[in-house]
């Protein structure tokens, strides 16, 4: 699995906190969550509080999710929204291919990708004030 991502970015999202926010597949319907264990470096156990699943990485939008499946988006400098392909503890692969370092902050050009926060709302969804949502596609 190479470097394993600091166990400090998963768990319930808290108010100070930077936990990876998650797009996953429940059985029913495309959620937003967040990271409870790294399995490998596709590979993830995530839940949105209520349901849990093993999840793998993939490139898709999240309307197309199926089963077993789930995204990370993450923004690059110019402020588009990326998908995560592969991701250890300092490094992302986005879907150009690219290997770059991550982070939390919201810099443009300074060579790392922005990852999307959960925030610390009860539900992630459009309304929360404190999650990114860098597709526009949380939930009202």
């Amino acid at each position: 699995m190479g470097r394993p991502i600091n166990k400090k970015y998963f768990g319930t999202p808290t108010a100070g906190g930077n936990e990876i926010k998650v797009q996953f597949y429940d059985g029913a319907a495309s959620k937003n969550g967040w990271i409870i264990k790294q399995i490998g470096s596709k590979k993830f156990r995530v839940t949105d509080g209520a349901t849990t699943k093993d999840c793998t990485l993939v490139d898709k939008a999240s309307a197309a999710l199926a089963a077993g499946e789930m995204t990370i988006t993450v923004k690059d400098d110019t402020g588009t929204a990326r998908q995560v392909t592969k991701i250890s503890g300092r490094k992302a692969t986005i879907d150009t291919g690219a290997s770059l370092g991550w982070v939390f902050g919201d810099a443009n050009n300074d060579g790392y990708v922005e990852m999307e926060e959960a925030g610390d709302d009860a539900v992630i969804d459009a309304t929360g004030t404190d999650e990114d949502d860098f597709e526009s596609d949380d939930p009202a």
